[in-house]
């Protein structure tokens, strides 16, 4: 998978102060330089990566300027990291994955990015499948290559906007579009 950071915080878990407000179905919408998505999040089935995603990444405006920083055509998009200079913004706690909730990495679903050797990893990074991906999918807990990436929602609207950032020119050498491709904002709507 693309690259992934870990950015030492000094934040604290009593800093970790929850937006989620027990909401089942919660709704965001990733306004881009290439269009709108709306994603639908499960919290019935990803709780504490739902909780992550809105409290600590969302609602305090941290996915704003990020990019898509690494492109697999037909496969997958990976932002929430990166500003257009490639400097990578702070994160919070590592959380547990909940790669096990019984939802599947198909085409349209939005997922915890995470570093691939440690299963319990994830921060800020997502990613949206652009194609039904069987192998980023829990197996089992045997190990890290077997616990899978977290999904925790779906696109609802603008699939035609993740198709098109899918598609787009990049430098061969590390999946990076050649043009910027900026989350301008993402915002809670339900």
């Amino acid at each position: 998978m693309g690259a992934t950071q870990t950015v030492q915080t000094d934040i604290g878990p009593e800093d970790n102060i929850s937006e989620f407000g027990g909401e089942e179905f919660p709704e965001v919408i990733l306004n881009t330089t290439m269009g709108t998505i709306r994603l639908k999040l499960d919290a019935k089935k990803a709780p504490a990566t739902v909780d992550n995603f809105l409290t600590n990444y969302v609602a305090t405006g941290h996915y704003n300027g990020t990019i898509f920083h690494y492109v697999q055509p037909k496969g997958m998009i990976l932002g929430g990291l990166f500003d257009a200079t490639m400097t990578p913004k702070e994160t919070r706690t590592e959380i547990q994955n909940e790669a096990n909730n019984g939802l599947k990495n198909k085409r349209g679903t939005i997922a915890m990015s995470r570093d691939p050797n440690f299963i319990h990893s994830s921060t800020c990074q997502f990613f949206i499948n652009c194609a039904d991906n069987s192998s980023f999918d829990y197996l089992g807990p045997d190990d890290s290559s077997s616990y899978g990436y977290c999904v925790f929602g779906e696109v609802i609207e603008g699939l035609d906007v993740v198709d098109a950032i899918s598609k787009a020119e990049v430098n061969p050498s590390d999946g990076r579009p050649s043009q910027a491709i900026e989350i301008l904002s993402a915002e809670r709507v339900k």
